[in-house]
């Protein structure tokens, strides 16, 4: 059993526990999770394409699908959540922050 990361905000404690996070996920979501930047903060969530054949199809993988953990930029953990569309609901939020093209208004 995992012990909950040191570096993590009080916020983040009390989202865990009443998220009930387990902390072997937590662990392994920062070992093999994937970081993207979004929303002015980097989301911690697990693509199991990206992981070692061997882990695809573990227990663990399967428990840590959906979960995303939010990190500070210093690398502090300061919220979690799941969702059952994790990845696309990140890469919704990182292009929702794109610069946007400008309307003008055409004054007559």
């Amino acid at each position: 059993m995992f012990a909950p990361t040191p570096d993590a905000t009080q916020h983040y404690q009390v989202r865990a526990a009443e998220r009930a996070l387990p902390a072997d996920v937590e662990m392994f979501l920062q070992m093999w999770g994937t970081e993207i930047w979004a929303a002015g903060a980097r989301q911690i969530t697990l693509f199991r394409k990206n992981l070692p054949p061997d882990l695809r199809d573990s227990p663990i993988a399967r428990s840590a699908e959906g979960w995303i953990l939010v990190a500070a930029p210093n690398g502090a953990l300061m919220t979690c959540y799941h969702r059952c569309d994790a990845s696309r609901f990140i890469a919704r939020k990182s292009d929702s922050r794109r610069p946007r093209k400008q309307w003008r208004r055409h004054r007559r």
